[in-house]
């Protein structure tokens, strides 16, 4: 029983000492020592002898006859393993190296088919970038370390967002490697004065986050801004755009998101020449821009294709859908239980016979069917997509139509709360904003009538007002007021006549549109 108690107190001694002896090479920033055996010591003490990392030793001839030892340290399956077989250890391998003695390392840097080739002497740094699917290559002798860049791992194909569709414009999105999506942006906007700088967030993940602003247009300010907040962050991990967007955003604990997202890279184009900055997350489709705007919710980069007459007609249409969306059953229980007068008493009566055999009461009634209607909508989110578009329709039309026939809901309560829904799906952005806004305006009407649904929505308004995205009111351009960016607001007269940039969003260069033809020219 002793024995086995002071084995165990030895066991974790010896695990506390290992750890710290970690943690100590990892902050001390060690430095690569120029016997290549001692490095790999050291990296296997830091990377405990993972059974995913690979050590190869391979030797290098000379053309004096000598020797070099080397040593590649990878991850596998995070590297192309056929472009370092085939670029790295048969150029070094199969061919002696004529140099002179003390030049070897730079010879092997000409001899080796990589484009991107980095030095680095610092240990702590290669462990990251190893572990990111960078390929280190150690020679005997020398306190420098090549990190090679040949990744090998499988991403995804480009291919159109499936929440933000287009009809007629570009019909690419962004994927989950960072590189391909600045790419994209690249290919739109292929100016120097986009600019894009990498940082790295989270202590274990050490995931890059991308930041892209076009120079000379966007608010030096507000580029400062945003690397202030993201350099703040101090986490163990970031998963995805959402972590990014709750750290940094000025209201964590408001509904409304005021940091914006997309998947399309021609929006996001648009947006950086507006003077927006773009933050993008390594292995997230889905990239951030500040500041964001209300109004952005009945925007559609698809607006800026087709006439303005129609364009208009859209927004206008957006807007009315999310405030009968979020208001219609608040304004149905108001009417039903507190302000019958507002009813015509042809429709009464039918509302009356309706409820007639309905044992709920209205409310219970109405906030049954909305959390139901929630309900098949989270199913069909989450179900196999085939699956999910047949519950979203299907399972809607049987739930309504079943709970009438039973008797347990009144028809114009289905119609109520389908009309709500319905209109919700043509704003998208801010569904779940819209799902929140109907509970909680239901309640104040349910509790107060119409009185209570005023006050609730003065206070909404206030509210919305009170914010704001990275410093811009979110309000913008209502509140504050901008006349001129009202051209392209709920209405969006012709492209011609918005020759200036927007007020609400600060930029550096003003007008974007010099000279146009005149029309009518023949």
């Amino acid at each position: 029983m002793l024995h086995s108690i002071i084995q165990s107190i030895l066991q974790k001694i010896k695990r506390d000492t290992k750890k710290l002896q970690k943690e100590k090479l990892l902050n001390n920033s060690i430095l690569f020592s120029t016997d290549v055996h001692k490095n790999e010591e050291k990296l296997k003490q830091l990377l405990e002898s993972s059974e995913d990392i690979l050590f190869h030793d391979f030797i290098i001839p000379l053309h004096d006859g000598r020797t070099l030892k080397a040593l590649l340290v990878i991850v596998d399956g995070l590297v192309d393993e056929d472009a370092i077989r085939n670029n790295v250890l048969e150029p070094l391998t199969k061919v002696s190296l004529e140099i002179s003695k003390g030049e070897e390392l730079k010879q092997v840097k000409e001899r080796i088919s990589i484009f991107n080739i980095k030095m680095q002497d610092n240990l702590e740094k290669a462990v990251f970038q190893i572990l990111k699917g960078n390929t280190l290559l150690l020679l005997d002798g020398y306190s420098d370390g090549l990190l090679l860049n040949a990744p090998g791992y499988e991403v995804r194909a480009i291919s159109e967002p499936l929440t933000d569709r287009s009809v007629r414009g570009a019909h690419d999105g962004f994927i989950e490697s960072s590189p391909t999506n600045i790419a994209l942006i690249r290919r739109r906007i292929p100016h120097p004065s986009l600019q894009f700088e990498t940082i790295k967030i989270g202590e274990y993940s050490q995931t890059d986050i991308t930041i892209g602003y076009v120079k000379g247009i966007a608010e030096p300010k507000l580029i400062e801004r945003v690397k202030q907040r993201l350099d703040k962050i101090k986490v163990d991990e970031i998963n995805n755009s959402g972590d990014i967007e709750q750290y940094i955003e000025d209201h964590p604990f408001s509904i409304f998101p005021t940091i914006g997202n997309t998947e399309r890279p021609d929006k996001t184009s648009a947006l950086l020449m507006e003077g927006r900055i773009v933050i993008i997350i390594n292995g997230d489709p889905v990239s951030l821009f500040v500041p964001s705007l209300f109004l952005e919710n009945m925007k559609s980069i698809e607006d800026y294709s087709t006439r303005p007459y129609y364009s208009s007609f859209i927004r206008m249409l957006r807007f009315v859908s999310f405030i009968i969306s979020i208001s219609l059953p608040a304004l149905y229980i108001s009417a039903i239980n507190f302000h019958k007068v507002m009813i015509p008493s042809e429709m009464m009566v039918s509302f009356i016979q309706a409820r007639e055999t309905v044992p709920f009461p209205l409310t219970m009634e109405v906030i049954m069917m909305i959390l139901m209607f929630e309900v098949v909508r989270e199913a069909g989110v989450r179900l196999p997509q085939h699956i999910g578009a047949a519950l979203s329709i299907v399972g809607a039309l049987i739930l309504g139509q079943v709970s009438v026939s039973a008797g347990l809901v009144g028809a114009p309560t289905i119609v109520v709360v389908s009309i709500s829904y319905i209109t919700a799906f043509i704003i998208t952005p801010i569904a779940d904003v819209t799902a929140l806004l109907r509970i909680g305006l239901f309640i104040a009407s349910s509790l107060f009538g119409g009185y209570g649904l005023i006050l609730a929505i003065i206070g909404l308004l206030t509210h919305m007002i009170s914010l704001t995205s990275l410093g811009i009111p979110y309000m913008a351009p209502f509140a504050p007021f901008y006349f001129q960016d009202w051209k392209d607001s709920l209405i969006r007269l012709p492209l011609r006549w918005n020759k200036q940039r927007p007020k609400s969003i600060p930029n550096q260069r003003t007008t974007r549109i010099r000279t146009l033809p005149k029309t009518g020219d023949k």
